[in-house]
């Protein structure tokens, strides 16, 4: 809360934000703000109007400096983060260090992307090419009473070109290093007095910035997408319009590569020599982010493709605008990915999700003269259904028993080998458990119930791995409402309130064929041991149990039980029984002893298909697993706005969000349990409740304007998603908060010159998580945290540490755009124009379970671009993209699979080009 910032500390920030604003851009830009027409409250208002913190790209800053998609934009709005991960449909969207979404279908961004006021449910559907562009809104802060889903902490709302009724149009050529080729085009024009269309296209297409070291191609993180877009508008009357938008766009490349950070004794493994128990093969080596090498025996593929279709009307009734807009979408990502990011034939994970998705938004906007002020009011529903279908697999590869043989010779206790007989050599002991499955005839020793088996070389075999296939089916609804209270010229006031039903039904099938994973190895009876019980079982049989080489022993228990099955039982029963009283008769460890180890390897937890058979979510009874959530939120917006003169707006404004619930649809995910606050921890996270205050000003003056905004911002029940390096862990933090300024300035000094400046400040902090989950390293810890130590002094996933007061890892303290202009005019007609764009964000740990010095980051880059426009509408434009090639990761992560490993996505290198335009 702003109570716990003191008077002076939020003085000195404004002072700040405002000096700095000064020193580096003056007071205010060409394009006065009171020309830039923002539509952040579903009303048209210009910039300095709107008492809400908004940043305004327009199209000619897209264009000049090449942003082609929402990764770019980030270099303009240091509020907006945007990071791609593991593949081409895996973006996160931040804003004010808040957002999550992208790793699993069923755990929805906080930040909403709107395109032409349809909201696009899934971040593989907001990076396509950016369409023929008006502007683009990054609104910070909840959005929740008038923009209703997953706008808990900001949304993004791009607005394109409409059809026109005079003939116009544009063709681009680009060329750039990495073979970069791009083409771009768009014609509008009359079909009769009523009716005009548009039609857009581009294609976008670049060599990888990846090296792969297995193959030497260099085609990792290429670019080849396209993307096709028409429309009509009908203006039958002066009072009514109709678009009608029709688009389609495919991706169809190889990404995403991973740099390594650390590699630890499992991928060192993998490259050591055959002879030394390794595989020989190639791994990554720990180098500069520069080099960008990779080893990838499979190339991780990605094709997408999105189509839809919307259509917005507009009716103007005299007293009030009506508008509508009705959209469908279907969005489908094939993605394949070599997840040991080796070259080694370990695992790989197809994925599938096929999103189909239907909107409809109806609202009534209007004003009324009261006598008492003029009163400027809106209202609405917007109601929402997503159907989500997502097939999730890892399947193990022809390498992968080798390296688990590999991994278990390194886990083995030395001394203990030299007590193993004489007999058994070459596969480790560890190694030999899963080789002979002599554990197979014991249900003593399994899991309860004893259902699962292993019988011989029935673990970690080609083909094995986990299957999973998900549904989820959400429908959401929203009536909104908002009234803008002009009481005087000067003074508004303004309320609105809206009301969200959101409604998720999940079912998830898991088929896990590795039967070793399905093990509970903290079942095991501490007291026997398994060769013990087979040594006297195989005096009762009369087959003598070998552990190196077991097939005899189990053919003739295998014939006995059979045949006589009442013998067997009884021989059987009597074996363990004999164990259990005379542990100390084998010189080897116990069985429990012997099987920790395999914890190591056990990459699959048991799985447990929702929802479970009977299961009903009854009051209190929040831990069965029924695979259904119902929340119900009323989001509030309450501001004052006041015009100090003409030229200096204040505003005070409290704003609520709301994020609904969201389900782990992954093959990992974890059966609910109560921890010991009385939460529950599962497949399941609460939904997140924001809120917000925020101080503005907004002035501006001949030549330019000057914006802060002072916030406090807190999310209730955050919805964190960490991975572990064999999946993704979701808890809610009971209370994660930032708080912070933002400054954002323009102004030119001379009639040539323009300068704008924009600046984040954010000192985020969890102020309250006492469960949080223990993974590779807790939460902003260089060492592991107490909690996360068990009863054996050994670090163990299964229990949770209080993260209260942590700083949450990914949101740099600092971030700052600024960019200078110049433009000169010939007496021809022709324009010359030049703009140098900086980009800074402060050094910050990137992931919450890797410590700073493993992965950290730091952003400075420089864009630039030199334009040269003629008369006739010939342009050409030569630019480049972080021409100081600045390095930097973009996140790291646990390696898969591989304990002790660290790896890393990297930032784009340098890229510049040139672009010819001609507009007619």
């Amino acid at each position: 809360m702003i109570s716990k910032m003191t008077y002076a500390s939020i003085s000195k920030m404004l002072l700040a934000g405002a000096a700095l604003s000064a020193l580096s851009v003056g007071s205010a830009a060409a394009q006065s703000s009171d020309q830039i027409i923002v539509t952040a409250t579903k009303r048209a208002q210009t910039l300095q109007e709107v008492p809400v913190a908004v940043s305004v790209v327009d199209s000619e800053v897209i264009e000049e400096s090449q942003i082609l998609d929402l990764i770019d934009l980030q270099s303009v709005v240091p509020s907006l983060r945007v990071t791609q991960q593991q593949n081409s449909s895996q973006t996160n969207f931040v804003i004010r260090g808040f957002g999550n979404g992208a790793n699993n279908p069923g755990i929805e961004s906080a930040v909403g992307v709107f395109i032409d006021g349809v909201f696009r449910s899934r971040s593989a559907s907001s990076i396509l090419d950016l369409p023929t562009l008006d502007r683009v809104e990054v609104l910070r802060g909840p959005q929740s009473t008038l923009f209703g889903k997953n706008v808990s902490v900001g949304a993004i709302s791009i607005t394109t070109r409409q059809p026109t009724f005079d003939w116009e149009g544009s063709v681009e050529a680009t060329y750039g290093n990495l073979d970069t080729v791009q083409f771009r085009g768009t014609v509008s024009g009359p079909i009769s007095d009523t009716l005009a269309f548009r039609v857009s296209g581009s294609t976008n297409n670049r060599d990888g910035i990846y090296t792969n070291l297995v193959t030497g191609d260099d085609n990792i993180n290429e670019r080849d997408r396209w993307a096709a877009r028409a429309q009509l508008l009908w203006e039958p009357t002066d009072t009514m319009s109709w678009r009608l938008i029709g688009e389609y766009n495919r991706i169809d490349e190889v990404c995403c590569g991973a740099v390594q950070l650390v590699n630890g004794g499992a991928t060192q493994l993998i490259a050591a020599p055959e002879a030394f128990g390794g595989l020989g093969a190639v791994i990554t080596p720990v180098q500069d982010l520069d080099a960008r090498e990779v080893a990838l025996n499979t190339l991780p593929t990605n094709e997408l493709v999105g189509r839809g279709g919307s259509l917005h009307g507009d009716w103007d009734i005299g007293w009030a605008q009506l508008t509508s807009i009705t959209s469908w979408r279907q969005q489908i990502d094939n993605n394949n990915t070599d997840v040991d990011f080796s070259g080694a034939d370990l695992a790989i994970n197809p994925l599938r999700l096929d999103t189909k998705t239907f909107t409809q938004e109806l609202r009534i906007a209007g004003e009324t003269d009261t006598g008492f002020g003029r009163m400027n009011w809106l209202a609405g529903g917007f109601f929402f259904k997503d159907d989500v279908s997502f097939e999730r697999d890892v399947i193990f590869q022809s390498e992968i028993r080798p390296f688990i043989n590999g991994l278990l010779s390194q886990l083995d206790d030395p001394t203990s080998l030299d007590a193993i007989e004489a007999g058994i050599e070459g596969p480790s002991q560890l190694a030999q458990l899963l080789t002979t499955g002599a554990t197979a005839l014991f249900p003593e020793f399994m899991p309860t119930g004893g259902a699962t088996t292993l019988g011989p070389n029935q673990a970690y075999q080609p083909g094995q791995g986990v299957f999973g296939d998900y549904e989820l089916d959400n429908r959401s609804f929203s009536l909104f409402g908002q009234i803008d209270w002009e009481i005087t010229d000067r003074l508004t006031i303004t309320g609105g309130v809206s009301y969200i039903n959101d409604r998720k039904i999940a079912v998830g099938e898991s088929l896990l064929t590795d039967a070793f994973s399905n093990f509970d190895l903290t079942q095991f009876d501490t007291s026997g041991n398994a060769f013990v019980a087979a040594t006297a079982l195989g005096t009762a049989i009369g087959e003598a149990f070998n552990p190196a080489d077991p097939t005899a022993f189990f053919t003739a228990a295998q014939t006995l039980a059979a045949m006589d099955p009442d013998t067997f039982a009884a021989a059987r029963n009597g074996a363990v029984a004999f164990a259990q009283a005379n542990p100390g008769l084998n010189p080897l460890l116990p069985l429990t002893a012997q099987l920790a180890p395999l914890g190591a390897v056990q990459f699959f937890n048991p799985q447990v298909d929702f929802p479970q058979p009977g299961a009903v979510r009854e009051p209190g009874n929040t831990l069965s697993d029924d695979g259904f959530s119902r929340d119900t939120d009323f989001s509030y917006t309450a501001r004052i706005a006041y015009d100090v003169t003409d030229n200096l707006n204040v505003y005070f404004n409290y704003g609520t969000g709301f994020k609904a619930s969201a389900v782990s649809l992954t093959s990992d995910s974890t059966p609910p349990q109560q921890l010991p606050d009385g939460t529950v921890f599962g497949r399941f996270a609460s939904p997140e409740e924001v809120r917000a205050f925020e101080v503005g000003l907004k002035t501006s003056f001949d030549g330019g304007f000057i914006n802060i905004a002072l916030f406090d911002q807190e999310v209730k029940n955050f919805q964190s998603n960490i991975f572990t390096g064999t999946g993704f862990i979701i808890a809610n933090a009971d209370v994660q908060s930032v708080r912070g300024f933002e400054v954002d300035a323009a102004y030119s000094p001379v009639e040539p010159l323009e300068l704008t400046f924009a600046l984040t400040y954010l000192d985020p902090e969890f102020e309250s998580f006492p469960f949080a989950p223990c993974v590779t390293l807790g939460i902003g810890a260089e060492t592991t945290p107490a909690g996360c130590i068990n009863d054996d002094g050994e670090f163990d996933s299964s229990l949770f540490f209080d993260a209260t007061g942590e700083r949450p890892a990914g949101i740099h303290p600092v971030s700052l755009s600024t960019a200078a202009v110049y433009t000169h005019e010939f007496g021809n007609g022709a324009i010359a124009r030049a703009r140098v764009e900086y980009r800074f964000e402060s050094e910050v740990q990137t992931t919450d379970n890797l410590p700073a010095s493993v992965a950290s980051r730091e952003v400075n880059v420089i864009n630039a671009n030199l334009s040269y426009a003629l008369e006739n509408g010939f342009s050409i434009n030569v630019w480049g993209r972080n021409l100081t090639d600045d390095d930097y990761l973009l996140t790291g992560f646990p390696t898969v699979v591989q304990t002790g490993s660290f790896s890393g996505y990297v930032n784009t290198p340098r890229t510049y080009g040139v672009t010819l335009r001609k507009t007619f």
